[in-house]
């Protein structure tokens, strides 16, 4: 009856999934295929100039992202996976800060360095030019990418085969050898899963070009809500949608080939190198690291600083004053307490759900390691198929069932869990994996049932790969804007969606102080991961 069980088991996630995510993305696409004629509405979709160009801008931006992200992280990766030095476990984890950072906190931190009246345009004229269009969008796209791709890059070395090291240095081997026949290979996986995760996330990116650019620079992402929102064309944002998804399923289905590759790895002890000025590579990989590190902690200086100083004419802290001023309220049709409840009640509802699903996975997963491949596909689709395109999906399905736009809230929440879901996955799923079944087997002998044996065996001993999937799924929802500002209406108003709104209406010292509020609350989240959950890695 056990392998019957476990999939009785497994059978809610399933079901949230194929409800909340692909039943509404497939009838969508049905209905649009239907009403446009199918092949001739994918024919007309794609003659229509702007939407060839969403789909060049969503391989340029890509690809060039891809490619300089590889290229700054690779030896950034290989500096944290092959040498040994103070600090370096911590700021393995700092490197993660960028991918839970809000896509806009960075976007405005781009425009703080970079634009108009950017602290470094403004010293250095000619990095203006990093302040808008594709560069700008590039920029944006490394801040969030180029740590993931060291992070993976770092896994690699790590997983590498330290027996098969050894046998090359015992024959006399050179450290070209060693690194061409033993631990090379595997940090370029790790390189090539950090350049398609890159290339899929800038190219599928939302706020980078609506804010930096412009409609010359929209990705397809952009591009079907612009069709859907603003030209009132859901048909052709629908058959654009589907395009989309055809287009990124290649490089999906070849990310995730490598990642299993990559965390089959032998790995064993990591052969690290003490940190030395003697040798000249370590000195210069440790001054790429350190600049890339540094990059972080400027971008983010730069938020904070307009957030206290916003520019001007205007005394510090006027932003402040100004964001919960009864004017702002008023021109926004909620105040600022309301924007900030929302994004803390919507992140924390779907953290909960999340972390529900991730808890009935996490038993399968422990009981069949076998499956967590399976597993990880099915909830890696939503993230092919993009918030936009998710979003899109449940407003034209659930949100007439669901008593139209005044529940649009629990659209929201449930969009969150859904792009949230794959990485609470993994959150648990890496502990879970690692652990010895003995003490839920024994459990199973004296008479427990098998959850019993998971909730009282497994799970306890898991406890701070929970607390990381709970704030991991937390940290996605405070920041999460593109399937947000598809669905919000003005009493639903989240703060990343504020952050657009007060620009609109010129509100700009209210803004950089709402953007500063919302890093704060994400650094929080990343302090709460560190201090209080598991230590966040890979």
């Amino acid at each position: 009856m056990r392998p019957r069980g476990d999939a009785f088991a497994v059978l809610p996630a399933i079901a949230f999934v194929v409800l909340f995510a692909l039943l509404p993305v497939v009838i969508l696409f049905a209905s649009v295929l239907s009403t446009t004629g199918g092949l001739a509405g994918l024919s007309s979709t794609l003659s229509d100039p702007l939407n060839r160009a969403s789909i060049v801008n969503s391989l340029v931006q890509g690809g060039l992202s891809a490619v300089l992200a590889v290229a700054v992280g690779y030896p950034v990766g290989i500096f944290f996976g092959r040498y040994d030095w103070p600090g370096r476990a911590a700021l393995r984890s700092f490197l993660l800060v960028p991918f839970l950072l809000p896509s806009l906190v960075v976007v405005f931190g781009i425009l703080d360095l970079f634009g108009p009246a950017g602290l470094a345009a403004s010293s250095v004229p000619a990095l203006s030019v990093l302040g808008t269009g594709l560069p700008a969008i590039v920029a944006a796209n490394l801040f969030f990418n180029v740590p993931i791709v060291v992070l993976f890059t770092t896994t690699g070395a790590e997983g590498a085969s330290a027996a098969l090291e050894e046998t090359v240095a015992t024959l006399g081997g050179s450290p070209w050898r060693a690194y061409r026949d033993a631990w090379g290979g595997p940090t370029w996986v790790g390189a090539a899963v950090g350049g398609l995760v890159t290339f899929l996330f800038s190219a599928l990116s939302f706020a980078p070009p609506l804010l930096l650019c412009g409609s010359r620079c929209y990705t397809v992402e952009a591009r079907i809500w612009s069709l859907d929102q603003l030209l009132l064309s859901p048909e052709a944002a629908g058959v654009l949608a589907f395009v989309m998804v055809l287009l990124f399923l290649l490089p999906t289905v070849l990310y995730l080939l490598l990642l299993g590759r990559l965390r089959a790895a032998p790995g064993g002890p990591t052969r690290r190198k003490p940190l030395s000025r003697r040798d000249p590579l370590a000195v210069g990989l440790a001054a790429l690291s350190t600049a890339v590190v540094g990059a972080v902690f400027v971008l983010l200086g730069s938020v904070v600083y307009r957030a206290v100083a916003p520019g001007g004419a205007a005394p510090l802290g006027a932003g402040w004053s100004e964001l919960f001023a009864p004017t702002t309220t008023g021109r926004l049709g909620i105040s600022a307490f309301g924007m900030v409840a929302n994004t803390l009640l919507f992140a924390t509802a779907a953290a909960a759900i999340t972390l529900l699903l991730g808890i009935v996975l996490g038993f399968v997963v422990a009981r069949r390691p076998g499956r967590a491949a399976a597993l990880g596909l099915l909830f890696f689709l939503p993230l092919l198929i993009s918030p936009v395109v998710l979003a899109f999906s449940l407003a034209s399905f659930w949100r007439p069932l669901v008593g139209g736009e005044t529940n649009v809230w629990l659209l929201i929440v449930l969009s969150q869990a859904v792009l949230a879901l794959p990485f609470a996955l993994q959150s648990l799923e890496i502990p879970l994996a690692g652990l010895p079944p003995a003490a839920r087997e024994a459990a199973e002998t004296l008479g427990a049932r098998p959850w019993g044996a998971f909730l009282d065996a497994d799970l306890p001993r898991v406890r701070g790969g929970l607390a990381t999937a709970g704030l991991f799924a937390f940290a996605l929802g405070l920041g999460e804007f593109t399937a947000t500002y598809f669905l919000w209406i003005p009493r639903y108003t989240t703060l990343p969606v504020a952050l657009v709104l007060l620009g609109q209406d010129r509100l700009f010292a209210a803004e950089n102080a709402a953007v500063g509020l919302l890093l704060l609350l994400s650094l929080a989240v990343f302090a709460a991961l560190y201090w209080g959950g598991r230590r966040v890695e890979l």
